[in-house]
């Protein structure tokens, strides 16, 4: 099957391309120089959005093969390029975030049939070593999130105090990498102060993550994983008491502010916000 590509050039450096799917967008090749005001992605970048997009929907097409509903998906390629022309990639490091509640052995299988079976990973494969690894969104026992959620949210607390406070209703879920915990969120069934008309609101809480793997779209998976929890206990909205600086994250997710700025004692500013289901 051939595949025809057509870039023509609408000024310098930049290109207007059109694809045989008939889908249309411009390149601009100096657009590692202008981050923010290029008229495109570069095409190196277009080298790595290949990649992870080709390497997600792989992943997602074989753990459906397996029977496990993926609720939060996303990959992040990391590369190292050459600070000399022609400036190739020198190495890859493709992290998969994956929220689903099969094992990890399955997991890794997965990955293993991912790498073989994306075109676009087989083909970078030929050129450049692209080194796996997997991030696993899962529900786990309280216990477990709690040197994290000390670390990042409650540093003034000791685990003992944590655990005296956590919900018996509550289900938790960790992001494991290497066998470490690096990210958690929980909700429990819990009405907001805020006058909601929701039959069955679930209360969302101790989102955190690891500080080297901020900025990366865990977040979201994390999230995805327990949005995906309430609703297949028939809950109907999910709020939260949001730091004010983390307000944005959950805007850009569906949810709503529903008071005024308060303060909490030893950690700062807060917001409720709420997500209809």
């Amino acid at each position: 099957m051939r595949s025809v590509v057509r870039g023509v050039r609408s000024s310098t450096g930049v290109f207007e391309v059109s694809t045989p799917s008939r889908m249309s967008f411009t390149v601009e090749a100096g657009a590692y120089e202008r981050p923010g005001e290029a008229a495109g992605p570069a095409p190196m970048e277009l080298l790595l959005a290949s990649l992870v997009t080709c390497s997600g929907s792989t992943i997602e097409a074989v753990l459906d093969k397996m029977r496990f509903a993926v609720a939060g998906l996303n990959v992040v390629a990391d590369a190292e390029r050459a600070e000399r022309p022609p400036r190739v990639y020198t190495s890859i490091d493709l992290e998969f975030h994956v929220a689903v509640e099969a094992p990890a052995d399955r997991l890794r299988h997965a990955i293993e049939l991912t790498e073989r079976t994306c075109s676009a990973s087989v083909m970078l494969a030929q050129s450049v070593p692209i080194s796996p690894r997997l991030v696993h969104v899962h529900r786990v026992s309280a216990a477990e999130t709690r040197r994290l959620r000390r670390q990042i949210l409650r540093p003034h607390q000791s685990i003992d105090e944590l655990a005296a406070e956590e919900d018996a209703a509550a289900t938790w879920f960790a992001a494991i990498r290497e066998g470490e915990v690096v990210g958690t969120v929980s909700v429990s069934p819990e009405a907001s102060s805020d006058g909601s008309e929701a039959v069955r609101p679930f209360r969302l809480r101790a989102m955190a993550t690891s500080v080297d793997l901020r900025g990366r779209g865990l977040g979201a998976v994390m999230l995805a994983a327990a949005v995906d929890h309430v609703r297949s206990e028939s809950g109907d909205e999910v709020w939260c008491s949001a730091r004010v600086p983390a307000a944005g994250f959950y805007r850009r997710h569906g949810f709503v502010e529903t008071s005024a700025t308060y303060d909490v004692e030893h950690i700062g500013p807060h917001v409720r916000m709420a997500l209809r289901l």
